[in-house]
């Protein structure tokens, strides 16, 4: 080992994780005077030291000691996921934002409305906006809870509130008045549900200029009830979770508002994310289209994550259609390069785009493909230098160009001919057409 590259290296991985010395010392069971005189060039790890730093900080046993990583795309500062096809990305960052700043209007509104009529401090902020499937949240919230249906599952939207925050806002000790009677779901729903959705209807009424419908907030529309079991809502839709974190008078709880995919879908139309249903849309869609400089020199992609490649041989491309591949859910997807599958990895979401993990792959049998006429499914491509190709090893990332949740490119002998969404059938994965080529 070279103790001055060494040292670097784990100073510079430290900062990276965000650790001090002792922090780092003590999870390494050594001292951070040890730790000091490794970063400083004046001694290296102990052997028996060196696997427990190589799993504080994601590495390679080799790349310590090397005091160097292998080449590889620079992820630092992304936020990365493990992407789930059972759960696509579908809602943007940007979209994510805007419904932030409504839920900090809303907790507003909450503090400032129900300190003064509690005569007890309110604390509502945001603590969460995130998309999943709505089964994933009903399944998350207290059985026993406050939940308000407005004609969710026709463009609507619901209010959870657990119990203990919404006996707080009524004056009522839920240790001693557990049970949630018609009366509480009633009060709550004029006397808290009133005020949030007279908020909703205003600034998504005005934020659409009136596209969307003040009909959606009106309280004779809600389907009240102490037991969210009771809901009508279908299975596996998409939707948009807004969280809120309340303190009322010292007792803590949540509030959460679900936003269904029908009514997300008129907010885009109305504009409320600004110009989604005006410009660069077809079919009510937002589309998006990257401009390259004229004088820019683009490398050609070079490398492809392949869900497979098949024989073409009697293949249909309607819409519509769902292909069921070989490739078990569990399976890493292919990394191809040169026509071959060079690594095996899962997939992820980087910020908003593609990307694949590479997984340990002890004994991978290299797979060839030289065959003129096939059919490939492929979730995206990149450009990667030979550095940064020869650099690819267990733990490193592939960014690629597609965003998370586009639709793979269905190719045959290299030509794009169709595309489709992604999908899981039992336990393998699938492709449902969506458009010919």
């Amino acid at each position: 080992m070279n103790a001055e590259k060494t040292g670097f290296l784990i100073y510079e991985l430290r900062n990276r994780k965000g650790l001090t010395q002792k922090e780092l010392a003590e999870q390494c069971n050594v001292t951070d005077k040890a730790v000091s005189k490794w970063e400083r060039g004046e001694g290296c790890p102990d052997v028996t030291v060196l696997p427990k730093l190589a799993e504080v900080f994601g590495v390679e046993v080799e790349s310590i000691m090397n005091g160097e990583l292998p080449v590889s795309q620079d992820v630092s500062g992304k936020k990365i996921k493990e992407y789930n096809f059972r759960q696509p990305d579908r809602y943007p960052r940007y979209m994510q934002r805007e419904l932030w700043i409504l839920g900090e209007d809303i907790c507003r509104l909450i503090n400032h409305e129900f300190t003064a009529m509690m005569n007890e401090r309110c604390d509502f902020s945001v603590s969460l906006v995130d998309q999943m499937i709505n089964s994933e949240f009903l399944h998350s919230i207290p059985q026993k809870c406050f939940f308000y249906d407005f004609d969710y599952s026709n463009a609507g939207f619901t209010i959870e509130a657990d119990a203990l925050i919404a006996k707080a806002l009524l004056k009522q000790d839920c240790t001693k008045y557990e049970a949630i009677t018609e009366f509480d779901i009633d009060v709550f729903k004029n006397y808290f549900v009133k005020t949030v959705t007279g908020m909703l209807k205003e600034e998504i009424c005005r934020r659409t200029d009136g596209k969307v419908s003040d009909e959606k907030f009106e309280l004779g529309k809600a389907v009240a009830a102490g037991n969210s079991n009771t809901t009508r809502q279908e299975d596996n839709c998409m939707m948009l979770l807004l969280a809120l974190k309340g303190n009322v008078a010292g007792q803590e709880g949540w509030i959460n508002l679900q936003f269904s995919d029908t009514l997300l879908e008129e907010m885009v139309m109305g504009g409320f994310f600004g110009d989604g249903g005006n410009a660069g849309t077809v079919g009510g869609k937002i589309r998006f289209q990257n401009l390259s400089n004229i004088k820019s020199h683009q490398q050609p992609d070079n490398v492809f994550i392949e869900l497979g490649r098949f024989r073409p041989e009697n293949v249909s491309l309607e819409p519509g259609l769902i292909l069921i591949l070989d490739k078990k859910e569990n399976e890493g997807l292919n990394l191809v390069y040169e026509n071959r599958v060079i690594h095996t990895g899962k997939t992820v979401a980087i910020d908003e785009l593609f990307g694949m993990r590479i997984a340990e792959n002890p004994q991978l049998n290299e797979i060839i493909y030289d065959e003129k006429d096939y059919i490939s499914i492929q979730l995206g491509s990149a450009y990667l230098s030979k550095e940064e190709v020869a650099g690819l090893h267990q733990g490193s990332y592939v960014i690629l160009k597609q965003r998370a949740g586009e639709f793979a490119q269905i190719i045959r002998s290299g030509k794009i001919v169709a595309r489709g969404e992604v999908c899981i059938a039992d336990d393998t994965f699938a492709i449902r057409v969506v458009e010919s080529c």
